[in-house]
């Protein structure tokens, strides 16, 4: 039982290190195209800002052309951020949480065997104190009543 239980904990934990690689994945994935977001806009601002900005003071005031500037710069990086939110684990990664949830279940019954084995062992263990303490109080056979009458038998037999 010992064995199969440390290939139960070695499969629990190769499926647990296996899910947090393809998180670690998934992550440095969403934070390459966040910095790719944060590029294009600084890049946007850098470049398209001044050039947009010329044309539009040309045929709306200085406010409103820096405002529509503004709200397209917010809407190239909303692309970029909605890219980066909806990067998602492989298929791969339910098949490891299957076996992790399996392994899991696994040591799981076998703890709880485990503690129903050590109650078992504790009720046996009370049972037996419990039996000796009747012996040896002479409780068993009804010793304890016939004891005083053992005692005057083996007097009077030493009397004669």
């Amino acid at each position: 039982m010992r064995q199969d239980f440390n290939t139960k904990m070695k499969l629990l934990i190769k499926s647990e290190k296996a899910l947090l690689s393809l998180e670690m994945r998934k992550k440095s994935r969403q934070t390459l195209w966040v910095a790719l977001a944060l590029l294009a806009v600084l890049l946007s601002l850098l470049l398209l800002n001044v050039t947009i900005y010329l044309y539009l003071s040309s045929s709306f005031s200085m406010l409103i052309s820096a405002a529509i500037l503004a709200g397209l710069n917010l809407f190239i990086a909303g692309i970029f951020f909605f890219i980066a939110a909806h990067q998602d684990r492989a298929a791969e990664a339910q098949a490891i949480e299957d076996i992790r949830d399996f392994a899991w279940e696994q040591v799981s019954a076998d703890i709880n065997e485990v503690k129903q084995n050590i109650s078992e062992f504790n009720n046996s263990v009370i049972k037996l104190r419990h039996n000796i303490d009747a012996f040896t109080s002479g409780e068993v056979f009804g010793l304890k009543k016939i004891l005083p009458i053992i005692a005057t038998l083996i007097e009077l037999s030493k009397k004669k």
